[in-house]
């Protein structure tokens, strides 16, 4: 491929709007274009190297025994509403309605995801175990209408993603699907050059039992993930347990409890310093709407509430209730509220956080403006519906097995779950088992963001002159950089030397000074730079050079082509 019949518009410098590196050099080295706020083009070197993810995904799902499928992005909402998950995917999802028939049966939504179209798909062709397991994947364009697009790949309203299904007869059954799924991400992300580490996760709106993500430790990254100093644990902000900072409690049940005036304290903080309570002994009271009806959470004051974890007790939608829904409900504003003899007709649920059982001598909102209780006990004056995970794990706490936790910020590129019966429940996904009996399709799912993952790349390896590819998702493997016209014939014969040997090869042959061409070799990342030039000719042979390491190699020409040959497949095999 010649240099100069590509489209590659590099950039000296990037646009204002791009805030982060992967997404400044995705520009800069004319890989993408942004069309609108998060939609982007991909130009032929993006392309080229997107394709080559692609490959690696598809080999490895094939590897795994999936079968690809390509299924519709335009979803009928009629499907999604015979779904478990409508009212709770609604706010991402982009409608769009038929200019022929405007009835209800014809308005569509834009897929964000396809566990409702594969599971419809499923329900309606298999129906005995001997058609069983089954694993479906694609890789499709995607769409949920984010509300804030940033990052350039990483948070788009239009993106791809390779998604997966398993179908199984049994839960054991769909366990090992899982972990073939698994085992092929880890193979995914490794092959792509990547750094991953797989934590623990929250299964979400999408639902299941149990899942994993798989996480780029990064600076910017919009995921927080929690580890262990001693390496043994790690898991996603959502999922942690740690040990908080031990609260003395009280060894005797307190008095009864004590109404008193607080009238300007209305914060945890404003409670402490005024009435000289801590905040681990004052008990924290948020009131949500989840789906549709009210509920109290509480926690220790100087907890912090982890919202995912709601969705872990089972509700779809959740949201911080109004203050004209609390003082409905609870007859008091924020900074006055607490669950002691609240009116239980009103209130549909009480969870409290696990570090609140058995805790005495606390101090709540009286559920009166400008009064709190003191010498609450949990379990005699709060009785919750249950005790549940619900705090954010907090840097220096400790595991169980007494290691401390950091709290470092990562890029998720992959999540599997195991979806259970969920959506075959909902679609009627059936089967006959051996014994004639109708039974339920065990399910599980399984995604990866390909142009995250894309860019997941860039963010990790890259340096002050542009982007590291590693040699598997490159746009070209070599680079070889043409510095005299005379040489035009010697450039083509290496080219086409490389392409027999199996190595993609670009030839900058554009009439360009030599550090441009340095220059824009470095910012799009090829891995290894071949230099012709006279100079080097008259030295011995040509130059070869790692793009990540400083120096470079003299090679005859005759051997230039089985030198980058045998560099490119080393790269390969580490």
């Amino acid at each position: 491929m010649l240099w100069s019949e590509l489209l590659i518009p590099t950039l000296r410098e990037a646009p204002a709007d791009a805030e982060i590196a992967s997404h400044r050099l995705l520009l800069r080295a004319g890989l993408v274009r942004k069309l609108a706020g998060g939609a982007y083009s991909f130009l032929p070197l993006g392309l080229r190297s997107l394709r080559k993810l692609e490959t690696i995904i598809r080999e490895e799902m094939n590897r795994a025994g999936a079968q690809e499928v390509l299924l519709p992005a335009l979803h009928p909402r009629e499907l999604w509403k015979k779904g478990p998950r409508y009212e709770a995917a609604l706010p991402v999802m982009f409608a769009a309605r038929s200019r022929t028939d405007t009835t209800a049966d014809t308005e569509f939504l834009l897929g964000p995801t396809h566990e409702e179209v594969i599971t419809e798909l499923v329900a309606g062709h298999i129906n005995s175990y001997r058609q069983l397991p089954k694993t479906f994947y694609q890789i499709q364009t995607k769409f949920r209408d984010e509300i804030r697009p940033r990052f350039g790949l990483m948070r788009a309203r239009e993106f791809s993603m390779k998604d997966a299904y398993s179908f199984d007869a049994t839960d054991d059954a769909a366990k090992l699907s899982y972990e073939k799924m698994y085992n092929a991400y880890k193979r995914i992300f490794a092959r792509a050059g990547l750094r991953c580490v797989v934590v623990e996760a929250d299964t979400g709106v999408m639902g299941g039992s149990f899942s994993h993500e798989f996480q780029v430790p990064c600076t910017i990254g919009e995921s927080e993930v929690v580890f262990s100093d001693d390496g043994q644990y790690m898991a996603a902000i959502e999922k942690a347990r740690t040990q908080p900072v031990p609260r003395t409690n009280p060894s005797s049940p307190s008095p009864a409890p004590e109404k008193f005036a607080t009238p300007t304290a209305k914060t945890i903080e404003e409670l402490t310093s005024q009435h000289s309570v801590p905040a681990c002994d004052q008990i924290k009271t948020l009131a949500y709407l989840c789906d549709s009806r009210f509920v109290l959470l509480l926690l220790r004051g100087d907890h912090q509430l982890c919202e995912a974890k709601v969705g872990a007790l089972g509700y779809q939608e959740y949201r911080p209730a109004t203050e004209e829904e609390i003082v409905a409900a609870l007859g008091a504003h924020p900074g006055s509220l607490g669950a002691c003899g609240v009116d239980r007709k009103k209130i549909f649920k009480i969870h409290a956080d696990l570090d609140l059982q058995e805790q005495l001598g606390m101090t709540t909102g009286a559920n009166e403006d400008g009064f709190h209780l003191r010498q609450v006990d949990m379990g005699r004056d709060i009785r919750p519906d249950s005790y549940a995970s619900l705090r954010t794990a907090q840097a220096g706490e400790l595991t169980e097995t007494g290691s401390p936790v950091r709290i470092e910020r990562a890029i998720e590129v992959g999540h599997v779950f195991k979806l259970g019966t969920k959506y075959s429940d909902a679609f009627g996904a059936k089967y006959l088992d051996e014994s004639g009996k109708s039974q339920t399709v065990v399910m599980g799912c399984y995604g990866i963001g390909v142009g995250r993952t894309l860019q997941a790349v860039v963010e990790q390896s890259h340096d002050d002159n542009g982007i590291l590819w590693p040699v598997a998702i490159a746009p070209f493997t070599a680079a070889i950089l043409q510095l005299d016209k005379s040489l035009s014939s010697e450039a083509l014969k290496l080219r086409d030397e490389l392409t027999a040997l199996g190595v993609d090869a670009i030839v900058d042959d554009r009439d360009e000074r030599p550090g441009v061409k340095f220059k824009d070799a470095d910012l799009i990342g090829f891995p290894i730079r071949v230099t012709l030039g006279e100079k080097s000719l008259k030295a011995g042979g040509v130059e070869l050079k790692w793009r990540h390491q400083k120096e470079s190699t003299l090679v005859p020409l005759d051997q230039a082509a089985a030198t980058v040959r045998q560099w490119a497949a080393a790269a390969s095999d580490q």
